[in-house]
């Protein structure tokens, strides 16, 4: 079977999926199947047609949670808040909120639901650091870093999960694994996940730079001459500055940066088109 083949068969099994979560909720059925089909797409055996295949490792390094919060957001409307540009830093909320309701009924039933979050990443720690979007717990004897990441650089949970899957599939050495879902003492919704705990030195601007063009990206500019910014027709990686990205021993790791869907409506010469699922809302 081709790789055509086999993504027709695919968007066929997710979209089939999608619509009877759609219409009937999260019954024995419907679990079972996202069960198998994110095992399937952790697998690489159904290709999930919303990534490049080139970047379909980063759900397999995002675990099955991942996978299936993912095919659950693929089944949601669109919304406004997905096509704003990447320099518009205004807060959008409202019209995402279908699939973060989604996927926390979905992980209260699978029980990856942790009601407050923050209090249940620091009972494993010995520190933390909080940052715009994140809160970072530092497991240190496990070498580990835990993160509760909002989403306030993204709003919509499909584009976090986005930024996660890419994440993982450029910058392997530093992959988010996603362990659950829940809010914060504040009520904002989050996403769990635990990463390497890694230690280096800073990184120039040149080093980031020759770093990203033999991954293959491009400067995308915007960023004050500062190689911060980079892109190819399908990607955008963006926030490489000195806090998240560190060189040790076995080279340069990007632990934390914007990763998205370059897009047309990104505004960054993006060709990437994502596929509409055949859902009737």
């Amino acid at each position: 079977m081709t790789e055509a083949h086999i993504l027709e068969e695919s968007s066929r099994k997710l979209d089939s999926l999608n619509q009877r979560v759609w219409d009937n909720g999260f019954t024995t059925e419907t679990l079972g199947q996202i069960a198998l089909l994110a095992k399937e797409v952790y697998n690489g055996t159904t290709l999930f047609e919303r990534i490049p295949q080139a970047q379909h490792s980063g759900l397999s390094r995002g675990s099955e949670i991942l996978c299936a919060a993912a095919i659950i957001c693929r089944g949601c409307p669109g919304t406004e808040s997905e096509t704003r540009e990447i320099y518009h830093t205004e807060d959008l909320v409202g019209d995402g909120r279908v699939q973060e309701t989604l996927v926390e009924d979905w992980a209260r039933i699978v029980g990856r639901w942790f009601e407050n979050a923050r209090l249940f990443l620091s009972s494993m720690s010995q520190a933390y650091d909080v940052g715009t979007e994140s809160t970072v717990f530092f497991d240190i004897p496990h070498r580990l870093v835990r993160k509760f990441i909002t989403l306030k650089h993204y709003n919509v949970l499909r584009l976090a999960l986005d930024r996660i899957i890419i994440h993982n599939a450029i910058f392997p050495s530093a992959y988010m694994r996603v362990i659950g879902f829940g809010r914060d003492e504040d009520g904002q919704f989050g996403v769990l996940i635990e990463q390497p705990y890694i230690e280096g030195t800073a990184v120039s601007e040149e080093e980031r730079a020759i770093f990203m063009h033999k991954l293959g990206f491009d400067d995308a500019g915007e960023d004050f001459g500062m190689k911060l910014n980079y892109r190819t027709d399908n990607l955008y990686i963006g926030d490489l500055n000195e806090y998240n990205v560190l060189k040790g021993a076995e080279g340069i790791h990007v632990f934390d940066c914007d990763c998205r869907l370059n897009v047309v409506s990104l505004g960054c010469s993006g060709k990437w088109r994502i596929p509409s699922p055949s859902i009737r809302f």
